[in-house]
């Protein structure tokens, strides 16, 4: 018996580009709209300072089921991706934490596609860690950008993470001071592991589309209870998950300034089974804390092109 290929974080990031991940996925979540994909709510064992979490995903239109494991833990994150298919049982291995950087970027560059105000040549990414660059490659993809702007707390990192953009050909700058980043901005984007608001709410473009990615427990808040109610629409990867998961909208659901029933799913815009606001007359709210599903849809990319021969 042929031994099951592992897939390392570079060879994943040889065979998905951005620009695939986001169309595949964008199929995907039209099918879990559909009803013809599933995936489930993430479960999680904590204990004594180590957690384990995992998930999983059918998706028959490529007949393939998956799923992630992982741990956290003080000093960081280990994730491991599985995918399996009927004829093979278990196809292959993935490491995920560059999958996860990829996929999370691809859900903010589906959002971005459906749900930015038109012609938003102006943007902002709070954050310098490990989504941060993939986010200035999904805002650069979807937007027709003249000003991107990279707040984070410390200023010399968000130089770095901007200059990494610049060396791309992404119009990003750094920028100290967050009211600053967040004025005039018509995408923003908010990639970290904050605990309290990065940025005042009021401040906001009243047309403005917000990506919270950070806020991925109950106790994290990026985003202020201030802009979850100034959003005129406010949407999520998985509207379930989002009770137990997103930090941002549990703040401000305690402080009575969002109603749960209001939440939509991505999956059904991007289905057609609910309509959203029409993008640039007023803000809207993505809170993304990531579903198995789009795991599933970069690890059969990249099974597939491997099998393939293609780069």
């Amino acid at each position: 018996m042929s031994p099951v290929p592992h897939f390392t974080e570079e060879q994943i990031a040889e065979l998905c580009d951005l620009e695939t991940v986001t169309d595949w996925l964008e199929r995907a979540w039209r099918d879990l709209g559909a009803g013809e994909a599933a995936t489930t709510l993430r479960v999680r064992a904590a204990a004594s300072g180590l957690m384990g979490s995992a998930m999983a995903a059918s998706w028959p239109r490529h007949q393939v089921v998956g799923g992630k494991l992982y741990l956290t833990h003080p000093d960081g994150f280990a994730f491991l991706v599985g995918l399996f298919s009927p004829d093979a049982g278990l196809v292959a291995t993935f490491d995920g934490l560059g999958l996860t950087a990829i996929r999370t970027a691809a859900a903010t560059a589906l959002a971005v596609r459906h749900l930015a105000p038109p012609d938003a040549a102006t943007a902002a990414v709070f954050g310098t860690g490990i989504q941060s660059r993939p986010h200035l490659e999904a805002l650069a993809q979807e937007l027709p950008l003249k000003d991107l702007r990279v707040w984070g707390r410390d200023p010399g990192k968000a130089e770095e993470v901007a200059a990494w953009g610049r060396d791309r050909g992404i119009p990003a700058r750094s920028i100290s001071d967050s009211d600053e980043a967040v004025e005039g901005a018509r995408v923003v984007a908010t990639v970290t592991s904050s605990y309290t608001p990065v940025f005042d709410g009021s401040l906001l473009d009243p047309a403005a589309l917000v990506c919270a990615v950070g806020s991925t427990k109950a106790d994290r808040q990026e985003v202020d209870s201030t802009t979850v109610q100034r959003a005129a629409f406010v949407v999520s990867d998985s509207a379930e998950g989002a009770r137990t998961e997103a930090g941002d909208l549990i703040h401000a659901a305690a402080d009575g300034l969002f109603d749960w029933d209001s939440l939509a799913d991505l999956a059904d815009v991007i289905a057609g089974t609910v309509t959203p606001l029409r993008p640039g007359s007023g803000i809207v709210l993505f809170e993304s804390q990531g579903v198995a599903l789009q795991d599933v849809v970069i690890a059969t990319l990249a099974h597939q092109r491997s099998a393939s021969g293609r780069r």
